[in-house]
């Protein structure tokens, strides 16, 4: 559009008085006259232009729409007749600038040039999409996101986002799921570039939708570390409906319109302690509970950021929390023998000359197979750490993983004692578990091991038994014991028991009574109403305070009254 013209528009503009609020307004006819008759315009190019300017003032909601409706101009105030007058000024003058000519770029610029870009941006597109007649906006930036979760015991893995610094919307959340937005560089294929970036910037492509899975591999491999297949699969969960959103960080902010597939992550056990090792050294790595998700509750200061999931779920954050808790869990402890505990028992000895009993609750026989004390040792060491057991002392070349697992790559001895172990297990409930001769463990759930009552003491006050409170205070302690691992850490639990159950208990500990005798059944039933159900109890290792065994009803460790 030729500057003569804009300036000739521009003497011809209605003009608003700066003070008392006077104005008078000009016709759009006699605009288009005016230029006709200074340019010799055909009649066609004058309405155009007349036109094109109009249309980019009324953008600018400087004119008066009641004025517009009578095809007249007539700003709404002053500062709007300056604004108009400075935007044509700009166009109709070479050397005018609203920035300088280096402003728009992007590469190798600092972050507060980014923060100026950003924030023009966001003025014009916030006010574009607020203001818009219909409350529905063009977008004009599409993202394509691909989201993973990682699900363990009830807590979802989130990343701390790139832009936390620098986000002018704080409040929104800090921690995103695993996962970004995809780049051209995740397509497949020699695509032309014009054509690519067509696809990658236009709304709804199938084309850049399939390619979402190597965007996943990409962020994945950044934000964790892990590798396909090596150390997890994946799998589509969700695809969220695409939503609308004034965002970006600086300077990538404008509407932008969101297409967001989740997929379900499983993980290998390689990727399991991988994972584990990672998240120990990077606190950008934070497990959020899932309730706290749904909720959108702080966490020690941390929001988790997941407004397209609620947006998707109509925000009703109970249904998305169901959801969330129905996804299976990323990695499963998957033991090879796997009894519930209320059916199945194995109890360790500490002494190799005694066997080893396992089976059915009540019904347990002693294992056939005979023991060296290292054997044992080693046994012992694998069973404890499979319980969760705290280890005082850890030996050399050893390294402790979750669920049981060890690693003894730098070890060979412990390394060929392992494999001897478990091919004189074979056939038994107690398999050793191999992976690539690094990885061992005790592939039994820890639930039903169980540890030799010698190691317990129960202890009560004499003063409280004899006292008036209706619970007093006892405790069991775990002693501390060798294994071929290293030192266990004593271990022990604080209780409060019925005064009468405590009594009751030292009594069973002077004198055994028979199966079928009133006083040991109502002290074994009182027994049953709790003490063996709490969690800091099972912990312990201990089968129970109480047991029957060959017709009489016993008191299992040591009583100490204090």
């Amino acid at each position: 559009m030729s500057a003569n013209l804009i300036q000739t528009l521009i003497s011809h503009l209605p003009l608003y008085a700066e003070e008392e609020g006077d104005f008078y307004s000009v016709p759009r006819k006699a605009l288009i006259i005016a230029l006709c008759r200074q340019h010799q315009l055909e009649r066609a190019i004058a309405e155009n232009t007349v036109n094109v300017i109009e249309a980019l003032l009324d953008t600018l909601a400087v004119l008066n729409a009641a004025y517009l409706q009578k095809d007249e101009w007539c700003f709404v105030s002053f500062p709007a007749q300056l604004l108009a007058t400075s935007l044509l000024t700009a166009m109709s003058d070479n050397e005018s600038r609203f920035f300088a000519d280096n402003f728009w770029n992007t590469q190798g610029i600092a972050d507060a040039k980014k923060n100026q870009q950003r924030e023009v941006l966001s003025v014009v597109e916030n006010r574009r999409y607020e203001h818009h007649s219909i409350h529905n906006a063009k977008p004009i930036r599409y993202i394509y996101v691909a989201w993973g979760i990682i699900k363990l015991d009830g807590n979802i893995l989130f990343y701390q986002r790139e832009d936390t610094q620098k986000r002018f919307d704080k409040k929104a959340g800090d921690y995103g799921l695993i996962g970004g937005r995809l780049n051209q560089h995740d397509v497949p294929g020699d695509m032309d570039m014009p054509v690519l970036l067509v696809e990658l910037q236009s709304a709804n492509s199938a084309l850049i939708k399939q390619a979402l899975p190597e965007t996943l591999k990409r962020e994945i491999s950044e934000e964790v570390g892990l590798v396909f297949e090596q150390h997890y699969r994946f799998k589509p969960w969700r695809s969220l409906k695409p939503y609308r959103q004034v965002q970006g960080s600086a300077p990538n902010h404008a509407l932008t319109e969101y297409y967001l597939d989740i997929f379900q992550i499983e993980l290998t056990l390689e990727g399991y302690l991988f994972l584990q090792q990672q998240i120990k050294h990077d606190d950008r790595l934070v497990w959020f509970a899932i309730d706290d998700v749904a909720k959108g509750e702080s966490v020690d200061g941390k929001i988790a950021y997941i407004k397209a999931l609620v947006d998707d779920f109509d925000k009703d954050r109970l249904t998305l929390k169901i959801e969330l808790l129905a996804l299976p869990d990323s990695f499963a402890a998957g033991y090879l023998f796997d009894q519930p505990k209320s059916k199945y028992g194995l109890t360790l000895l500490i002494d190799a000359e005694k066997p080893l009993w396992v089976g059915a609750l009540g019904k347990e026989k002693p294992l056939d197979v005979a023991l060296t004390s290292r054997q044992l040792s080693v046994l012992l060491g694998l069973a404890a750490h499979g319980r969760g057991f705290e280890f005082a002392t850890i030996e050399q070349n050893i390294i402790f993983h979750p669920y049981g697992w060890i690693d003894v790559k730098n070890n060979p001895t412990l390394q060929a004692e392992l494999n001897q172990l478990a091919e004189l297990f074979k056939g038994t409930d107690l398999i050793i578990e191999n992976h690539h001769d690094v990885l061992f463990r005790l592939s039994i759930n820890p639930d039903v091991v169980y540890f030799d009552e010698t190691l317990f003491t129960y202890s009560v006050h004499k003063a409280d038994l004899i006292g008036t409170k209706t619970k007093i205070p006892v405790s069991i302690e775990r002693k501390a014991f060798a294994t071929a691992l290293g030192m266990t850490q004593v271990k022990a639990e604080a209780f409060k028991l019925p005064r009468g159950l405590a009594k009751q208990l030292q009594r069973l500990s002077e004198k055994q009574f028979g199966s079928h005798e009133e006083e040991g059944v109502r002290i074994e039933d009182a027994y049953k109403k709790g003490l063996h159900r709490e969690p800091k109890f099972l912990a312990l290792g201990l089968r129970g305070l109480i047991r029957r065994e060959v017709g009489v009803i016993k008191f299992c460790c040591k009583l100490d009254v204090l």
